[in-house]
């Protein structure tokens, strides 16, 4: 039945045992009927469509009988075979990743965009609402990460639906957040450390990101001499500017500073709502605040990883007392630039004796008090979900393809929750 629970395609585990490349003949679709490419153009340009060779339709059609399973195998009473959208779409996951491994194995080249502007971005997101087209070697997910990609696509269904949620989202930070809430995991975050962060398989043309000129304007003014030794123990996060990266649930920090050293430890917790499934998702960001030379712009240098993935960041403590820290920051990575503010105290909630002076710092330093949001600290406790083996839909093969060859699929209505 449609929708019914798939494990990941089968076809894939042929990935690492073909013996002789597989060539490519294009452009062409990645169609069954390999006529015409079928698809409407993109939200990315110029991309070539793919078809398989004669070895490719072989291992297409072997892998498809071994996907299948016995759904396929069934028949009518007529001895006809029976259809059915499981098999169909375990047929259509198998044709697919032979497709892709195709191209993987044949070594092609990367796929440079036709066309694509030269004008500079901040990253991932803003290149793709300008219609810019993803450099991506295909042989990369093989040749330099064979292992985090079998232990996604192969062993893990969970992590293969979440590379699919992603592609899907082409970008945006909200639909990527829900993506990782229902389906993150080790496999995701080492898969995507990998292609995207280490080998590059999939980029943006890395001369058009320039975000040097971005941290050197409107810098907000930190506190001077700032004592670190301040921040020591627990603190929590009780308001936040930008909705997208403050707002989060349950947000206690903890902070550890050794006298005289450059560097402070810092403990992030935040906790995403999973919006179908319901519950949470856990997070705990490990980061390492370097304390920046008085002479510079920011207060701390902030350098981490989460979802797989590093940023940079800026800190400017640009207020505060023994009750409170007002604190902005400007950050980077490979997704895109962003800004913020948040306020600390020492208990969960904004006391009302404190709210008041808080507020008067906010102002003073251009910030709308009732733009804040208030960040829900009850960190009630929830027992572990149990990780069952994720969905794969006839619905998710254009978001395979679109991973391997960006712009193939036009771009979907989607915000990361699957209904």
């Amino acid at each position: 039945s449609h929708g019914s629970t798939v494990q990941p395609p089968n076809c894939l585990q042929h990935l690492y045992s073909l013996k002789a490349p597989v060539s490519l003949h294009g452009p062409r679709p990645l169609s069954p009927s390999g006529s015409g490419c079928g698809l409407a153009p993109g939200h990315f340009a110029g991309r070539p469509c793919l078809r398989a060779s004669a070895s490719g339709d072989l291992l297409r059609t072997r892998s498809a009988r071994s996907a299948a399973g016995a759904g396929a195998g069934e028949s009518e009473a007529d001895g006809s075979p029976r259809w059915s959208w499981e098999s169909a779409a375990r047929s259509a996951a198998a044709f697919a990743g032979a497709a892709l491994v195709a191209a993987a194995v044949s070594l092609a080249p990367a796929w440079a965009g036709d066309g694509q502007s030269a004008e500079q971005v901040a990253g991932f997101a803003e290149f793709a609402e300008k219609g810019g087209a993803m450099d991506v070697n295909p042989a990369c997910f093989v040749t330099s990460c064979g292992k985090q990609t079998k232990e996604c696509f192969v062993d893990d269904s969970r992590c293969l639906k979440g590379a699919l949620c992603l592609s899907r989202c082409r970008g945006g930070q909200d639909c990527a957040t829900q993506c990782f809430a229902e389906y993150g995991c080790e496999h995701l975050d080492a898969w995507l450390n990998c292609t995207v962060e280490k080998e590059k398989c999939v980029s943006v043309p890395q001369q058009l990101i320039d975000v040097k000129q971005w941290f050197k304007e409107s810098v907000p003014k930190k506190l001077p001499k700032f004592d670190p030794a301040s921040l020591q123990g627990t603190w929590y996060k009780v308001r936040g500017y930008n909705a997208k990266y403050d707002c989060y649930l349950c947000q206690p920090n903890k902070f550890d500073y050794t006298p005289g050293s450059d560097s402070l430890k810092a403990d992030i917790q935040l906790r995403v709502p999973k919006l179908k499934s319901g519950g949470f998702w856990q997070n705990n960001v490990k980061e390492n605040l370097k304390i920046s030379p008085e002479g510079d712009r920011s207060t701390f240098v902030a350098h981490g990883e989460i979802f797989g993935l590093s940023f940079d960041e800026e800190w400017y403590v640009v207020a505060g007392d023994d009750d409170f820290k007002l604190v902005a920051y400007k950050g980077q990575n490979l997704q895109d630039i962003y800004e913020g503010a948040f306020l600390y105290t020492r208990t969960p909630s904004l006391p009302a004796t404190i709210e008041g002076k808080a507020r008067v710092a906010a102002e003073a330093n251009g910030y709308v008090w009732s733009k804040f949001c208030v960040v829900d600290n009850a960190c009630p406790a929830q027992t572990e979900a149990k990780q069952e083996a994720a969905t794969l839909t006839w619905d998710d093969i254009p978001d395979l393809i679109e991973w391997f060859a960006p712009g193939t699929v036009p771009k979907k209505d989607f915000s990361g929750r699957y209904d």
